[in-house]
């Protein structure tokens, strides 16, 4: 496996420059979710989260800093997860789940707990 020097965790490739991808993946993100309807509450949370994590990134001295305010998560993860942020917003102009169902739920769709 591989180790990362910055953070000490292995099986991830490193990559040699975290703090461009992630700033490239997180300016990416908030680009896409123009796409998005301004009102819809998935934009308005993956906004701030995207935001709130590229302040931890600028003022973060280290990548352990930035782990740290991440709760000690292996930056290489941090990576994955935006990318998969990054492919989610992408697709979701063309599923539209902010549009009304096509039909009626079910009446017992949202019940809970199911019996």
């Amino acid at each position: 496996a591989v180790v990362s020097t910055q953070s000490g965790h292995y099986g991830r490739d490193i990559v040699k420059d975290p703090y461009y991808s992630l700033n490239k993946l997180y300016n990416a993100t908030l680009e896409e979710l123009k796409n998005l309807p301004a009102s819809y509450p998935y934009r308005i949370e993956t906004e701030r989260l995207t935001k709130e994590r590229m302040s931890l990134l600028e003022n973060a001295k280290s990548v352990l800093e930035f782990e740290k305010s991440l709760n000690a998560r292996c930056i290489e993860n941090v990576i994955q997860e935006a990318k998969s942020e990054l492919l989610l917003v992408r697709k979701l102009p063309d599923w539209a789940p902010w549009e009304p169902l096509v039909e009626e739920a079910p009446e017992e769709q949202w019940k809970w707990p199911i019996s």
